[in-house]
């Protein structure tokens, strides 16, 4: 039974050196599980907390090992003694500061620290304190992070499958727009799993859900991108047929501007660029390139738009429809000098067959559909506004849907375009400048992968990693695979959140990373519990073993439901001839 403990003194010193300290446990202590201003208190625990009070000073400890002897040369003495090493003190002021400017003498005393001490290791001097959890050793005193850098330096959270990354995110998240009104955090989420656990706090938009719909209209794409997705060279491999590509899209553009008086007024051509967000029509490009590619010619000039269409019934050129992506059929080319004349630009038909299957594909309808966002009859800004600043502070962009083969470039280009409305925003200096806004990449070891080369998500989220802060944007990488992760990405992380990892090579990554006095306690990544989690960075004045506790919308899921089907009976004359038929028009 546990023993009421008024003091909270447990010992004294008897050995300081330049590496731990020793404390001797008092004779009075029969009980390593006592009870301390209404806390329970587990003596000894490997990780755990105490404090030497040294005149006016007070020290905070981290107990290394817990001992019934103590080795003296070749003597063993029989004593219970604790090892543990100095993380910093409290100041004149009441506040923490890290690391050993302070040291005990022989014979201080060493107490629990209580709800008092993390106020003072925690939240002093902290001017944007989020409970990250609970201390591990006493499940009942709260653990806080700094927000400011949480968020603004970036953050890492890694796990294996189970431990708890999803319920530590969902809590997280809970906990910042409860206590931040105006917080707001967008979550890259592949698998659409986010939204049973944050479902009052978010809005989730997907490719399947009619309401709200996930939209990305291709002409918000940059230019490199948009050749990535129809097969073209780029950068300094552009070929003649990226030139024109390039030249129509720009032009379009611009008379685009042009076209419509309010932004003639507004915006000088001049400065209109080939990845301004303006929209053009890529079916009207479509047609033009089918026909230089496939196009007969009256005369051997072959001058533009001088095509040999066949004719209808009612001798109506068959010239195609571009909105209906109808194809121009035209004269079989002659053989000689004869007309028709077959078209010298053959190399625009790859071009043009890319470009009608990828707008075709229903797995890009999302990209190339008839929405009004993507045909440039809705406000762009509006849509942003949905992903930012909807009716809830938290946006889940749900892309289960989205093919594997695309999501690399999905994400770089939903990642490219908050990185670039957040950038312009605090151009204008808008009332709402400078509002952070946090980014979460779940799964990220599946698209920011060291392994892939050219990788368009890696390198746009290096660019929110690195140029980020600057302008109030803020990443949380989740993953349970930290290895796979690039250097470039980690590099850039400030605050580490890791619950169980079994992998090694994941536990060496995480371990890197680890203060020298804190990497003996995470040999334990391993064993560690659901929802136990090491906390290591900046946003921690020192590390911390912590419980994250298990949200009610994660208890309530029932992760057996799959699983039990298999009990239920079987379907018989089971058919996948509707699947075959959905295959085969991707």
């Amino acid at each position: 039974m546990e023993k009421e403990f008024k003091s909270g003194k447990i010992g004294h010193v008897i050995e300081v050196n330049s590496e731990h300290v020793i404390i001797e446990v008092s004779n009075e202590l029969d009980n390593y599980n006592i009870i301390h201003k209404g806390n329970l208190y587990r003596i000894g625990q490997v990780g755990s907390f105490v404090k030497i009070i040294n005149g006016l000073s007070c020290l905070y400890c981290v107990v290394e090992s817990f001992s019934t002897f103590m080795q003296s040369g070749d003597i063993t003495i029989n004593k219970k003694v604790i090892n543990v090493s100095l993380l910093g003190f409290k100041s004149v002021v009441g506040e923490f500061e890290s690391g050993a400017k302070i040291t005990p003498s022989i014979d201080d005393s060493v107490y629990l620290i209580d709800e008092n001490d993390i106020n003072v290791i925690f939240k002093s001097d902290v001017k944007f304190p989020i409970k990250i959890g609970n201390n591990y050793f006493s499940n009942s005193l709260p653990v806080y992070i700094n927000l400011n850098e949480f968020v603004l330096k970036h953050s890492l959270v890694v796990g294996s499958t189970g431990s708890g990354k999803s319920n530590t995110v969902a809590y997280l998240l809970n906990n910042i727009v409860s206590e931040y009104k105006s917080s707001r955090a967008i979550i890259i989420d592949i698998h659409g799993e986010y939204m049973h656990y944050l479902s009052q706090n978010a809005k989730e938009f997907s490719i399947y859900d009619a309401k709200n719909k996930l939209i990305i209209p291709y002409w918000m794409l940059d230019f490199d991108t948009l050749c990535k997705i129809f097969g073209l060279p780029s950068g300094n491999g552009m070929s003649t047929v990226t030139d024109t590509f390039r030249d129509k899209i720009l032009q379009m553009k611009k008379d685009y501007i042009l076209g419509n008086d309010s932004l003639k007024r507004t915006i000088k051509i001049n400065d209109i660029n080939i990845n301004s967000p303006i929209p053009f029509d890529i079916k009207v490009i479509w047609i033009e390139f089918y026909c230089r590619g496939y196009g007969t010619y009256n005369t051997a000039s072959r001058e533009p738009n001088d095509y040999t269409y066949q004719t209808n019934d009612k001798e109506e050129q068959l010239k195609g429809d571009a909105e209906k992506l109808e194809r121009p059929q035209f004269k079989q080319y002659a053989m000689g000098n004869a007309a028709p004349f077959k078209s010298n630009e053959v190399s625009f038909k790859n071009i043009a067959d890319n470009i009608e299957s990828i707008i075709k594909n229903e797995d890009y309808r999302f990209i190339f559909g008839d929405d009004e966002f993507i045909k440039g009859t809705k406000s762009i800004a509006e849509l942003i506004s949905t992903w930012i600043e909807n009716d809830k502070q938290i946006t889940i962009l749900n892309l289960s849907g989205i093919p594997y083969n695309i999501l690399d470039v999905v994400i770089g280009v939903i990642s490219n375009l908050l990185f670039d409305t957040i950038y312009y925003t605090l151009k204008i200096k808008k009332d709402y400048e400078g509002r952070p806004l946090l980014i979460c990449f779940e799964e990220a070891h599946r698209y920011l992968n060291s392994s892939t080369q050219n990788s368009f998500s890696q390198s746009a989220v290096e660019r929110i990693m690195k140029e980020g802060r600057k302008f109030g944007i803020g990443a949380m990488i989740i993953s349970q695979r930290p290895v796979e992760i690039p250097n470039t990405i980690i590099s850039q992380v400030s605050t580490f959140i890791a619950l169980r990892l079994t992998n090694t090579e994941d536990q060496s990554k995480i371990t890197s990373f680890a203060p020298n006095n804190f990497s003996t306690f995470l040999k334990s990544l391993p064993s560690l519990g659901n929802g136990d989690a090491f906390v290591i960075g900046e946003s921690m004045k020192i590390p911390m073993k912590v419980k994250i506790p298990l949200l009610e919308s994660v208890k309530n899921i029932n992760f057996s439901s799959k699983i039990g089907i298999w009990q239920q009976e079987r379907i018989k004359d089971y058919s996948y001839a509707e699947t075959i038929l959905r295959w085969m028009q991707k």
